[in-house]
């Protein structure tokens, strides 16, 4: 039991569902009809479910289900769930899913006494059987039948079918398969009279019991060798897939955080050289002005009023973007009054299209894969997307598209819905 919980365990690291459903019902079968009741059953129900479209096995895990329920005295039960197992059998059109599930309806009505049930269960097993029995489906079949006609009281029905079978019996080499029946002729001929054909079949049946058992210590030891090394194998491959997806979450995470570095490294770099700008622009500026301060003091005051008609445009438009500056401060009309500013500062320029200059030397084919693949974006829903990338506030986005928080909220919930949409 321990190597199926151990593959159970794998094959749940490795997501791999069939796996885990072969070890829970290989579980439920070593924890017996002795066993916690509904410890066995969950085992059962989920390897039924995971089996999904697999439908004999599906169906041999429903079956052993209400077995499990027969074995406790629960017809109704075991009806219930081997009813499920002949859909699924029927589904699969396996016919040894069909035969194994009829099997075991005729055996539940066989205990719960309904011996009409159970010979109609055992004729249908039989006539599914037809085309690829055998001597030994026939020898089971002519055996439970006559334990029906014998249980209900038909001494006559079950003498016609105990005898079929001890021809058939007589006409086989004894063999594991067969003794059996033996013990089964035995019984029988003892309860007719007849002691001394109860004795001969006593004494195959001993003679087969004992060699029966000799060869089922050797079995079991073969068959443990045989699933532990196959669980071994299994295991083994499961912990090397394991090991193999978990080495690409972790260049996964590396590659990100690379890609995560190397973009803020870049709008770092951005941004410095923007401020770089910014202070040659203002050290020229500062300069400048120096200089027509010494100019000043060597002019006369008709200069200096010369001069200040004829101040250059930069400085009047500077003029200019500082009384904007001044009244967006002062204003509620923000918005408005900023968009003003930018056109001052940056003339046909904004500050999106300096964020996206970024971008394209970061991704130069990023606008065109947009595109492409989400066509139906517009244009501010294709900007509030590039933004993302930059992780930005909510506040932070909204100042760069010119809006409010409150349209930000809206649009990333329409893009969202739009790019999950195809």
């Amino acid at each position: 039991m321990r190597l199926f919980k151990e593959a159970e365990r794998y094959g749940l690291m490795a997501n791999q569902t069939l796996t885990v459903a072969h070890a829970r019902y290989h579980i439920a079968q070593c924890l017996g009809y002795y066993a916690d009741k509904e410890e066995v059953v969950s085992l059962l129900k989920s390897a039924a479910e995971g089996f999904g479209e697999d439908y004999a096995d599906r169906a041999e895990a429903l079956r052993e289900l209400g077995d499990f329920y027969q074995f406790h005295k629960q017809f109704d039960s075991a009806a219930y769930y081997l009813d499920q197992a002949m859909t699924f059998a029927d589904q699969s059109e396996s016919t040894e899913a069909k035969r194994n599930v009829l099997s075991a309806f005729h055996t539940l009505y066989f205990n719960a006494g309904d011996y009409e049930k159970s010979a109609d269960y055992l004729n249908r097993f039989w006539q599914a059987s037809i085309s690829d029995g055998d001597d030994h489906l026939l020898m089971y079949y002519y055996h439970d039948m006559g334990n029906i006609y014998f249980e209900s009281g038909d001494l006559d029905s079950a003498d016609y079918y105990y005898s079929r079978l001890e021809e058939l019996v007589s006409q086989t080499e004894p063999n594991e398969d067969t003794w059996f029946y033996y013990g089964v002729l035995s019984d029988f001929a003892e309860e007719r009279g007849d002691y001394e054909t109860a004795c001969k079949y006593g004494c195959l049946y001993e003679e087969g019991s004992k060699l029966r058992e000799i060869e089922q210590q050797g079995n079991n030891l073969a068959l443990i060798s045989h699933k532990y090394d196959s669980e071994v194998m299994r295991n083994e491959l499961n912990r090397k897939i394991i090991i193999g997806q978990r080495i690409i979450i972790v260049i996964s995470i590396v590659a990100s955080l690379v890609l995560a570095a190397l973009l803020v490294s870049q709008i770092r770099l951005a941004r410095r050289r923007k401020r770089e700008a910014e202070i040659n622009a203002e050290l020229f500026h500062f300069k400048q002005q120096n200089k027509d301060l010494v100019q000043k003091h060597a002019e006369n005051e008709q200069i200096q009023q010369d001069y200040a008609d004829r101040l250059s445009d930069a400085l009047m438009k500077e003029q200019r973007i500082m009384l904007l500056l001044d009244n967006y401060l002062n204003s509620n009309k923000k918005a408005n009054l900023l968009k003003d500013l930018e056109e001052f500062v940056y003339g046909d320029k904004d500050h999106w299209e300096a964020m996206l200059a970024v971008v394209d030397q970061l991704y130069p084919d990023l606008m065109a894969t947009l595109q492409q693949k989400y066509p139906n974006l517009d244009e501010d829903e294709r900007k509030s997307y590039i933004l993302s990338w930059f992780k930005l506030s909510r506040q932070e986005e909204a100042d760069y598209l010119g809006t409010t928080v409150n349209m930000i909220d809206k649009l990333r919930g329409r893009r969202r819905k739009k790019m999950e949409e195809g």
